[in-house]
């Protein structure tokens, strides 16, 4: 069961000019950015409503707004007559193609699902439909709809969804609002642009907004002066030839493909907050400088130039791995400033200068002979594994040394600190400290690929997991609104304080309560909950039993190895709801319709205008479904106003409408409720004024036309299996769903398709069989 809100698109204002309930939320971010942008508009009274679902006219809607599509073709269908303002978003989605109908329909007002969204997703980036295969990791694989399931393996294929933390991919989940738009917003990064774009002359490129992102297949500079902001590029950056000064400055771009330096002359380049795959110099002539700051990370250069490096102060990971290729002319300086964790050199004579800062490794390949490297004051070489002669002048520290028989005679100014190889007694050194030789000789010191300490496998230095999980500090947790939950704190968590390199390596994070302090955190605990992501801000409810306890918070990278924790002391207040007895039960006041849609029963909660303003007291409420405790046994018990008053709640204004929908199954119907005897689909509906005590209470089923009837039970008859399959564990499911069928009028029973009819008949028939054995 989930919740939702309205859509007012022809009375929608922007939302700075009055509430922003979006404050604190952990889509706050990209619901900012899509209001500046005018994707995503505000209720009247300038609210966002982000837990609020959306329907698939709203979807629809939002999705042409981002795309831009704005042309539309006369359409008919025949759910939505022309004269609603969700019609021109409808026809404009059919002319784009996304949007086919079904059966002339295409239910405006349901809710949209993750597999509804995929489909459209799929079809605007015209992604080549995928094979079941690669939805089978996920858990709920078999509740993908086949109608669905080449669209949604294409999306996943693409990387655009992922699944839940629990393996699932929730297929029949409706979406709320700040779902959609961070969901868009990611896919805004695939598609946006969509095509390649050439900037010829000095000007800022791009967005203004960090959390609008605009995105290109490939783009090529061909100016000097211009600064690249706030873009995604799928493929290629490439900077040609240019003129002029000012050099090229990225600002929060991502480059999923490569940064390819060509060109002649001296040029600067600026890279700011951005993220590069690999950058690639190649200049016909002259040198580039490339500076990182802030939270730069490139992922390798490629040098086939000559370039200088450097790190600006404070920065992130900025560059790590350096290839130096064998292409690469002799006598061509690569200079390097910063922090580096691999430097492999596979050019001739090629002039390496460690101006500032380490290197963790520097491997020296066979055929690169003559390495002349020049280390400055105060700079040190980790380890340097030398397959070809090198030369190292200077005063900087090399801490350990394996030369193998390739790099007998290497010579260095200054002693490794150790040495170890087939050739270290080969070396030749100034004077300065002692050389301590470490054990081993033989040939297998390390190699050029790898640095290994023991005989080289050609792999990469790792350290040791640490014994205890890291402490880690910047998250920061906050008492949200009060007006948000009922019987629960609103908590706001924010990341925003963690390192970029922490939020760069965090995938996602989960916590669990604990009565003390841990000191040993469990990343395998058994009541840990997760949340999407560790990026931002979330806003979620906690329970009273927790409000005093310590919040253990875990970060887990991509592969789900737990990388660091804190331990947050808890200090909330909850808003605890009063109930008298006995209650107003209120006869009206509520209209709750519904409409079935493939999967699941929408059903539409709204209290009346005229009920509101006779009860001015009344400020919120709340609603639960009897189909949303399954574990119910005495539906006196515990489907009443005292037993669902006490629960936690997410308060729902007096003026808002909501949805509720329903997934319901074979699985579902062995729930103990379902056999209690002539207890149907209720809602109930608890009203509260300001100060959260209970004024009264409304339940009753929703109001279902004929056809409606029967199309509930015929869709529930579909969730049965077919007789020969039929085992003692569906009885309770077929009773049920054979009693709802009974109860029908005749008018009812008629509009059921023969096919219905006849399953649910022979299914009762063979059940009782299988009772008499």
């Amino acid at each position: 069961m989930g919740v939702t809100l309205a859509f007012n698109a022809p009375s929608a204002v922007n939302a700075a000019e009055g509430i922003k309930d979006y404050e604190g939320h952990w889509a706050q971010k990209q619901i900012e950015s899509w209001l500046q942008n005018g994707w995503l508009k505000g209720f009247e009274d300038g609210s966002v409503k982000p837990d609020q679902g959306i329907s698939r006219a709203e979807f629809v809607t939002l999705v042409n707004r981002m795309w831009d599509i704005s042309e539309g073709k006369s359409a008919a269908f025949s759910d939505l007559s022309k004269s609603s303002w969700a019609y021109t978003e409808f026809s404009k989605a059919v002319s784009a193609g996304y949007i086919q109908g079904y059966e002339g329909k295409v239910h405006p007002n349901a809710l949209i699902t993750r597999q509804e969204a995929a489909i459209i997703i799929s079809r605007l980036m015209k992604f080549e439909d995928g094979s079941a295969d690669a939805l089978a990791a996920f858990t709920d694989a078999g509740r993908i709809a086949a109608w669905s399931q080449p669209k949604v393996a294409a999306v996943v294929n693409a990387g655009a969804m992922k699944g839940y933390p629990d393996g699932s991919f929730k297929p029949d989940r409706p979406m709320t609002r700040a779902e959609s738009v961070a969901l868009m917003e990611s896919f805004n990064n695939l598609s946006g642009g969509v095509g390649d774009a050439v900037v010829t002359r000095a000007v800022e490129f791009g967005s203004s907004n960090s959390s609008s992102l605009r995105a290109f297949k490939n783009l090529t500079v061909t100016a000097s002066g211009v600064k690249l902001k706030n873009i995604t590029i799928q493929g290629d950056l490439l900077l040609k030839e240019v003129t002029g000064a000012g050099g090229l400055t990225l600002d929060n771009v991502t480059v999923e493909g490569r940064l390819i330096i060509e060109g002649s002359g001296s040029d600067t380049v600026y890279l700011s907050n951005s993220r590069l795959n690999q950058i690639v110099v190649q200049k016909k002539s002259g040198e580039v400088q490339i500076i990182a700051a802030g939270t730069t990370e490139a992922g390798q250069v490629q040098v086939r130039s000559g370039v200088k490096l450097e790190e600006s102060e404070g920065s992130g990971k900025g560059f790590t791995d350096i290839a130096v290729s064998s292409d690469l002319p002799s006598g061509t300086v690569v200079a390097l400033s910063g922090v580096f964790n691999h430097v492999k050199v596979e050019a001739a004579a090629a002039v390496l200068k460690l101006q500032k800062g380490t290197l963790s490794l520097l491997s020296v390949a066979q055929g690169a002979s003559s390495l002349q490297a020049e280390l400055e004051a105060g700079t040190v070489i980790a380890r340097a594994v030398l397959d070809s002669a090198a030369s190292f002048t200077g005063s900087g520290e090399i801490q350990a040394a394996t030369v193998n028989d390739g790099g007998k005679g290497s010579s260095f100014a200054r002693k490794p600190l150790t040495v170890d190889g087939s050739q270290k007694e080969s070396i030749v050194t100034g004077t300065g400290t002692p050389v301590i030789v470490a054990g081993g000789g033989g040939s297998g010191g390390g190699s050029a690929g790898g640095g290994s300490n023991g005989g080289g496998d050609g792999g990469s230095i790792e350290a040791p997991a640490p014994a205890v999980l890291p402490v880690i500090e910047g998250i920061t947790l906050a008492q949200g609104s009060k007006d948000v939950y009922t019987n629960a704190a609103t908590a706001v968590i924010s990341f925003n304080g963690l390192s970029g390199a922490e939020q760069a390596a965090a995938h996602y994070a989960g916590y669990y309560f604990t009565a003390t302090a841990e000191t040993a955190p469990d990343p395998a605990n058994h009541y840990i909950e997760t949340l999407p992501d560790a990026k931002g801000s979330y806003r979620f409810s906690i329970e009273p039993k927790h409000l005093q306890d310590y919040m253990t918070v875990i970060l887990y990278d991509v592969n789900n190895k737990a990388i660091g924790h804190q331990v947050i002391k808890l200090d909330l207040k909850a808003r605890y709801s009063t109930l008298d007895e006995p209650v107003e039960r209120f006869s009206e006041g509520v209209t709750i319709t519904r409409s079935l849609e493939r999967g699941f029963i929408n059903d539409r909660i709204a209290i009346r205008e005229e009920f509101a303003a006779q009860h001015p007291e009344i400020q919120y409420f709340v609603y639960s479904a009897n189909t949303e405790l399954p574990y119910v046994v005495d539906a006196d018990k515990d489907f009443n106003v005292k037993s669902l008053s006490a629960q936690s709640h997410y308060l729902n204004g007096v003026t808002d409408i909501v949805y509720g929908y329903s997934y319901e199954d074979s699985e579902d119907y062995l729930a103990p409720f379902y056999t209690v005897k002539n207890f149907e689909e209720q809602y109930m509906i608890i009203f509260y004024d300001k100060d959260m005590h209970v004024t009264g209470y409304y339940q009753g089923p929703s109001i279902l036309t004929d056809q409606q009837a029967a199309d509930t039970v015929a869709f529930k008859i579909d969730q049965l299996p077919e007789a020969e399959k039929l085992t003692l564990e569906h009885e309770p499911a077929v009773n049920w769903v054979y009693r709802r069928y009974s109860n029908l009028t005749e008018a009812q029973k008629e509009l059921v398709n023969k096919a219905n009819t006849d399953k649910i008949i022979a299914l009762k028939t063979a059940i009782d069989k299988l009772k008499l054995g």
